[in-house]
């Protein structure tokens, strides 16, 4: 059997790792949590900006769970339908707020959280095994990149320059 290689020459392995199995426990959280922080912002949020800002988050981030879910499925791999004990708190701290102040602390959150994010998609796509798993990981970090960059015309538009 001829083993297929892709354009790095390093061998398409469909094999899962306890990396790739670590990175769809990791990112589902992470997915959720942007979902339900979009869901609030689009409950409490004020600026126009903020709002269609949170409108993009729950709509991409529904489409990568749902396409998570599918790869963790058709690969015998677990996700969790829950987001982390840190952005639970950040979520709770957030629910507090209204208006304006919720607008503000939403969107450096969002800046601070895709910053951090970024690294756990970096570290599946240079240590995972699994080809596919992978793969979501490279879309996934486009897709925080897009987001990242997104929240920062926010920031700009609703006054956050000086922050």
């Amino acid at each position: 059997m001829a083993s297929c290689e892709n354009e790095d020459d390093d061998p398409i392995v469909d094999t899962v790792s306890q990396q790739d199995r670590n990175f769809a426990i990791s990112s589902s959280q992470f997915i959720n949590a942007q979902t339900a922080f979009g869901q609030l912002a689009m409950d409490k949020g004020e600026d126009d900006s903020v709002m269609e800002y949170a409108n993009m988050l729950v709509e991409d981030n529904t489409n990568s769970i749902t396409e998570l879910e599918a790869i963790a499925d058709s690969k015998e791999i677990e996700v969790s339908m829950e987001m982390s004990a840190e952005m639970q708190a950040k979520y709770d701290e957030l629910a507090m707020m209204e208006g304006e102040e919720f607008d503000k602390a939403f969107i450096q959150f969002q800046l601070d959280a895709l910053d951090a994010s970024k690294s756990m998609f970096e570290n599946q796509i240079d240590n995972g095994q699994n080809f596919t798993v992978k793969g979501y990981a490279e879309k996934g970090l486009a897709q925080i990149k897009e987001h990242r960059t997104e929240a920062a015309l926010v920031k700009v538009e609703i006054g956050l320059e000086d922050l």
